[in-house]
């Protein structure tokens, strides 16, 4: 039967509401009789399931709370622990860095202990009586020398308890601190017969070839102590070893705050050979012991488990048995001592909540069991007086109710196809305070929303081509900064280079150089800059013009390191977005084949002699910091010599690091295999295309996130 909207929304608020009602009356006549055997059931059970959950909740709480505890506490120590390390690591590249440039230090004398009163913290030298006897004039001046190493150790000897050098000749500078600032006392025995070559420390760190850190021991002040120390060298080889020690139970205090909890929490700290170390304890099994008792032997077999876990560098959360208590026992390792750091809490601290929320839970069950009978009575009376009103009332009202609801809507339809007919300036005037008027403040806000986007779609499209525009100016404007491969770049034949460079973005941050220094020598620069778009753009400029107006003004003397020096140093300066770029600069001598270089953190470029298979060109030791990193930085220049036909492969990260739609890295062994693979009398051109066509076969439609830039150089003979 056809009807009206009126008529509909009439008979549908009619039939919806008694339809609403009665099923209303008969779900909560039948949700009260289940709800209330329900209740009955329920509460004879939720309390042991609460009970359960929250123990169970509270255990899973703990331990994750214990676990990060221990956690937190054994990082804090390794990152003081590791402060230490690198302490050490700089007192021994300084002590290496003067004896290996004497030429550049004067002779600095410091105070004898057998002479001279020594105050907390002021550097002093001490010889043996035998090492002092017979001591030649090399060996005193080794010692001035050695003597510039007191500016670096006053700073650090206000953190740590000693600072020190020893020497394989046998004599000892060293800077120890008092808590009160006052003179320092030595013992007879330290003045007379001191030799470090016979301590433990220098022979751990001498033997080791590398920082160290030593046991646990008593110094002769009484202090606990830990030695961390590394060896140094001149041009003979180890020279001696550098050390700093560490007062270990400072590093306890550090780890003594407990989680909250009873009388049954505690913490300690264990060596690798299960030995109790620092503890809050005083007595029982977690009580530090005289006799140096292992823990892993104790009598409460869990407890002994777990020790063994804990000297085996393992993290864990257990429950175990502490002087006949179970407990919770958390654990991480300190890995640079080799120690672990525990923490307990007593089981019955955990369960506590467990049990109170049991019995709470049952009272509330049976209390609320009582109320909710009451209630399903009242509501059931109520609820059949209110449907026969409510009947009444619906009758009313449905009449009126759809008259008001159909206006708004025939108001509104009018209005939407007055817009829809271009009239963007039609505004609808509806105010029912409901979905109607805003529906119609919605078409209202459209209208003015598709009035702006017309407009703004007009000059965001201008914008987008000007942008672009100008992207594509500053790309041309890069690739024209770079120097081009021509035929007759330098008229000689002594070599063949290539190069190129493809941006990830727009612009970008790689970049390569070359250009004669003089006529006998070819300058080539590979480089990378942090970051990528416009600001890498610009750093890039800045770093190449840097670069090259370095190494033209000090093409005389061939100090290549000194070049480098000299241009972080500047990129250094206003460097306020720290920026920094990894550099590769060699020079190669067309008579001589000799290839000079200097890495300031830059990947090593691939060498290709003879039959040979690619081998990475890099020099020993740790490389190079990037340029723009930190001021004062000193590098390091390295040669070799080049045979006629051999060939020099520079790139940047965006060539190994390429991916594929898998996002499978192109990798250094593919490159590897790619250069072994190419006909050694090819020309460096089609070398550079080759490789290009193998990167771009294996990215296939997947978008690089570096740039890919690449120059080959091959030496033709003088």
């Amino acid at each position: 039967m056809k009807m009206d909207i009126r008529r509909r929304l009439r008979l549908l608020v009619l039939s919806g509401g008694v339809l609403s009602f009665v099923g209303l009356l008969l779900i909560v006549g039948i949700g009260m009789m289940l709800a209330g055997e329900k209740v009955t059931e329920r509460r004879r059970t939720l309390g042991e399931s609460a009970s359960a959950f929250v123990g169970s909740f509270a255990g899973d709480q703990t331990r994750r709370q214990l676990s990060d505890h221990v956690t937190e506490k054994a990082q804090l120590v390794e990152r003081e622990l590791e402060h230490t390390r690198q302490d050490v690591e700089s007192l021994a590249q300084t002590m290496t860095l003067i004896l290996s440039n004497s030429e550049h230090y004067a002779p600095r004398t410091l105070p004898d202990p057998h002479r001279n009163e020594i105050i907390s913290g002021e550097p002093y030298l001490n010889f043996s009586n035998a090492l002092a006897a017979e001591a030649g004039e090399d060996l005193w001046r080794e010692t001035e020398l050695a003597g510039n190493i007191a500016d670096t150790m006053v700073p650090l000897s206000r953190f740590y308890t000693g600072v020190f050098v020893g020497s394989h000749h046998g004599w000892l500078i060293a800077a120890d601190s008092k808590p009160d600032g006052g003179a320092l006392r030595f013992s007879g025995k330290f003045l007379e017969s001191y030799d470090p070559r016979e301590m433990n420390w220098y022979k751990l760190a001498a033997e080791a070839g590398k920082v160290i850190f030593t046991d646990l021991y008593v110094d002769t002040n009484g202090n606990r102590c830990i030695t961390c120390a590394a060896p140094f060298y001149d041009a003979h080889g180890l020279a001696g070893v550098v050390g700093i020690d560490c007062n270990a139970e400072e590093i306890y205090r550090q780890t003594r705050k407990t989680v909250p909890g009873g009388v049954t929490s505690a913490n300690f700290i264990l060596n690798r050979d299960g030995e109790i170390l620092f503890s809050s304890n005083k007595e029982g099994d977690l009580a530090v012991r005289g006799d140096h008792q292992d823990l892993r032997k104790c009598e409460e077999t869990s407890l002994a488990f777990e020790a063994a876990a804990m000297t085996s560098g393992k993290s864990d959360v257990q429950l175990v048995s502490v002087d006949g208590q179970e407990v919770y026992l958390a654990y991480a390792p300190m890995e640079s001592l080799g120690w672990s750091f525990g923490q307990t809490i007593g089981k019955a601290e955990v369960n506590y909540p467990a049990q109170y929320a049991r019995d709470s839970l049952r009272e509330q069950m049976q209390e609320f069991a009582d109320d909710l009978q009451g209630v399903f009575l009242q509501v059931a009376a109520g609820g059949a007086v209110l449907l026969l009103i409510l009947l009444g009332l619906v009758l009313l009202l449905s009449a009126k109710a759809s008259d008001h609801f159909v206006r708004p809507i025939l108001s509104l339809t009018e209005g939407v196809k007055e817009i829809a007919q271009g009239n963007l300036d039609k505004k609808l005037e509806i105010e029912t305070g409901d979905e109607i008027e805003l529906l119609a403040n919605s078409v209202n806000a459209m209208t003015v929303d598709l009035k702006a986007y017309m407009e703004n779609l007009s000059r965001a499209t201008a914008e987008k081509e000007r942008i672009t525009t100008e992207l594509s100016v500053a790309q041309k404007i890069q690739a024209g900064m770079l120097p081009s491969v021509a035929p007759d770049f330098s008229g000689h034949t002594s070599f063949e280079l290539d190069a190129a460079m493809t941006p990830a973005k727009e612009v970008g941050g790689d970049f390569y150089d070359f250009y004669m220094l003089d006529e006998k020598r070819l300058a080539v620069t590979v480089a990378d800059v942090s970051g990528k778009g416009v600001p890498a753009a610009l750093f890039m400029v800045v770093a190449k013009t840097v670069l090259q107006n370095f190494a033209m003004a000090a093409k005389s003397r061939g100090d290549f390191a000194e070049v480098m020096a000299h241009a972080n140093d500047r990129l250094c300066e206003g460097n306020e977005q720290m920026m920094f770029v990894t550099v590769f600069f060699g020079v190669l001598d067309f008579r001589t084949g000799e290839f000079v270089y200097v890495n300031a953190g830059h990947n090593p470029p691939l060498v290709l002699r003879g039959g040979q298979e690619p081998s990475y060109l890099m020099p020993e030791g740790k490389p190079d910091k990037p340029l723009g990193v930190m001021e004062g930085r000193a590098y390091r220049q390295c040669s070799l010599t080049l045979a006629a036909g051999d060939m020099i492969f520079l790139y940047t990260d965006g060539v190994t690091e390429a991916i594929n739609e898998t996002e499978e890295l192109y990798g250094e062994e593919r490159l590897k295999e790619e250069l072994s693979r190419i006909d050694r009398n090819a020309p460096v051109s089609e070398t550079l295309v080759n490789l290009r066509g193998s990167i771009k076969s294996f990215a296939g439609n997947a978008e690089q996130a570096d740039d890919i830039t690449m120059l080959g150089l091959r030496y033709s003979g003088n």
